[in-house]
């Protein structure tokens, strides 16, 4: 008899402990799938308004778009349409998405920031095309990554349209 209200012991204590090695285990899954990923917009409302405002953002870019060859005027005029279209995008992002909505979600306020760097920069670029001096686009590095990474690995679909890196 001690024998076997020994095994019953260890039986019932072997119970508790894998209830508990479960009950830890299907906690550190509940709390991983609840993180934020700093990398990548995860809301389901900011991914539809920006994959909607990119799409029109991205059909301006290209009805603006003119070739290399224009005339200094015309591209500075399609860049200065172009970031029109960016700004646009960001704004409307913002109007429609609560700002602790875009902030809980730590990415999209950082992505929406990196669009006003990328029109910047492109803005000093059509100033210094009007005035005949004309150096290469050249996008920044932020926090060790460069823009367009930064603007395009954010798992929306929201590319830099190609014709806003090579004005």
């Amino acid at each position: 008899m001690a024998v076997s209200a020994w095994k019953s012991w260890l039986a019932r204590g072997a119970v508790v402990v894998a209830v508990a090695v479960v009950a830890l285990s299907l906690d550190k899954l509940w709390s991983y799938a609840n993180t934020d990923n700093a990398q990548v917009v995860e809301q389901s409302d900011i991914v539809a308004v920006a994959n909607a405002a990119c799409a029109r953002m991205r059909e301006a870019t290209a009805e603006a778009a003119v070739a290399t060859s224009a005339t200094i005027s015309k591209r500075v005029g399609a860049i200065n349409a172009q970031n029109d279209a960016v700004t646009e995008m960001v704004a409307t992002i913002r109007r429609l998405v609560p700002a602790d909505e875009l902030s809980a979600d730590q990415p999209a306020d950082e992505w929406l920031d990196d669009w006003g760097r990328l029109v910047r920069e492109r803005d000093a670029y059509a100033r210094a095309l009007a005035a005949g001096k004309p150096t290469p686009l050249a996008l920044p590095v932020v926090d060790g990554r460069g823009l367009e990474s930064r603007l395009n690995d954010v798992g929306l679909n929201c590319r830099v349209p190609l014709v806003m890196l090579a004005p």
